[in-house]
C-alpha cells in the first residue's frame, strides 16, 4: 500500500487545498505556510474531518504546519529546506514506507512558488498547479493539472544520477541537435559515423556518433521513452528532438561533448 503525501504551500486561499485533498486523497498533509495565513483553520479543519477541507480530509492521518517567512532573501531557501523536513518527517510516520510526494506550486507569495518548484525538481517530487476557478474556463474538476515538464525533467535527471554511464546519452542528443541546426534529416543510419570511408571533417564529426546505426536505433528508441525525443515514419524513423531533450542539453550538454575533435 502506498501512503500519499501532500505538500501544500499554502497562502490564504481555501479552494485549492481542498481540491488537492480531494484529487489526491492523501494520508499526510503538510503546509508551507506562516502564521499571518489561514493555515491554522485548514489544519483544525483537516485533523476534525470538516469537508470545508475537502471530502476525503478525514482520511488524513496527519497534518502539520511549517512556518516559514515568506518576504525574505531567504525565502526560497526556507521552503526547500521545509519540504526536505516534511519528506523526513513522513519517511517516519509512514506504516508502510512506500510514500508519493505531491507537491503543490500554487499557494502563497511568488517566492514560495519558486522554492517549492525547486524543492520539488530536488526531491524528484511530482508537481501540481490549481487554477482559481474565478478565472478559468476549465471544468471545476480539471483545474487540478499536475505540471507534466516538470515531471518528466524530474524522472530524467533521476536516472541519469543513478548510473553516471548514462549520461554517454546525451552524445546521441547533441548529435540530433547539430543536424537540425543545419537542416539535416536525422536517421540511424545517416547518423552512423562508421559508414563513412573517407577522413571526417570536425564540422561531419559534429553531425555523426562514432557507433552502429543499430545501436544508435536502440539508445534513441530509449531517449523515446524517456520524453526526449521522437520519430516519423518506420523505414527509415527520422529522429527530433523534443522540448525536454533540449532542456537536458541545456543542462549536461556542454560537459559532454558527443565527439572528439582530435
Amino acid at each position: 500500500m502506498v501512503d500519499k503525501v501532500l505538500i501544500h504551500s499554502q497562502g490564504r486561499s481555501v479552494g485549492a487545498l481542498k481540491e488537492a485533498i480531494d484529487h489526491y486523497r492523501p494520508s499526510m498533509v503538510f503546509l508551507i505556510s506562516n502564521p499571518d495565513t489561514n493555515a491554522g483553520k485548514m489544519k483544525s479543519w483537516i485533523d476534525e474531518g470538516d469537508s470545508r477541507a475537502g471530502n476525503y480530509s478525514k482520511d488524513v492521518e496527519h497534518c502539520e504546519i511549517i512556518n516559514i517567512n515568506p518576504f525574505d532573501e531567504e525565502t526560497v531557501l526556507q521552503v526547500i529546506m521545509a519540504v526536505q523536513e516534511a519528506i523526513t518527517k513522513a519517511h517516519q510516520l509512514s506504516k508502510h514506507g512506500d510514500l508519493e510526494f505531491y507537491a503543490g506550486v500554487t499557494g502563497g507569495t511568488s517566492l514560495m512558488v519558486i522554492g517549492m518548484a525547486l524543492a520539488a525538481i530536488q526531491g524528484s517530487l511530482k508537481t501540481y498547479s490549481i487554477l482559481d476557478a474565478v478565472h478559468s474556463d476549465r471544468r471545476s474538476e480539471d483545474n487540478l493539472f499536475e505540471i507534466t515538464f516538470i515531471n518528466e525533467l524530474m524522472v530524467l535527471m533521476s536516472w541519469f544520477s543513478n548510473d553516471s554511464r548514462r549520461l554517454d546519452n546525451i552524445k546521441y542528443l547533441q548529435c540530433l541537435e547539430n543536424r537540425e541546426s543545419q537542416g539535416l534529416e536525422s536517421t540511424a543510419s545517416h547518423m552512423d559515423r562508421n559508414k563513412i570511408d573517407t577522413q571526417l571533417s570536425l564540422e561531419y564529426k559534429q553531425v555523426t556518433v562514432d557507433t552502429t546505426d543499430r545501436t544508435i536505433t536502440r539508445q534513441l528508441q530509449l531517449l523515446e521513452s524517456k520524453g526526449c525525443v521522437s520519430h516519423k515514419g518506420e523505414k527509415p524513423k527520422i529522429w527530433e528532438l523534443e522540448p525536454l531533450g533540449k532542456f537536458i542539453l541545456s543542462m549536461y550538454g556542454e560537459s559532454q561533448p558527443d565527439f572528439n575533435p582530435t
